[in-house]
């Protein structure tokens, strides 16, 4: 499950790309400097919560697929369990 798995290593984006802003700004001298980091911030942290919204839901469609799929496999296995015969699907 890659994607699922990458979806969840997302849910932390926003907290990690402000700690990385920060730390560039702590890098930086204070002179000259280098101005616009809070805006730059702003604007981007907005697209970083947009990321980890949707890996989130992602996420969430994989589990509820996955456990669809196995509901059905489940389902299919009963059809068959009392065949005359047939092999058994377990």
């Amino acid at each position: 499950m890659e994607s699922a798995e990458a979806a969840a290593r997302l849910k932390d984006l926003p907290l990690d790309f402000s700690e990385a802003v920060e730390s560039a700004k702590n890098a930086v001298r204070d002179d000259p400097g280098v101005p616009g980091w809070g805006t730059f911030e702003e604007v981007h942290e907005r697209h970083m919560r947009n990321v980890s919204y949707h890996a989130d839901t992602l996420g969430k469609s994989i589990q509820g697929s996955a456990y669809q799929i196995a509901l059905s496999d489940l389902e299919a296995a009963e059809q068959f369990e009392g065949s005359i015969g047939a092999p058994q699907l377990y």
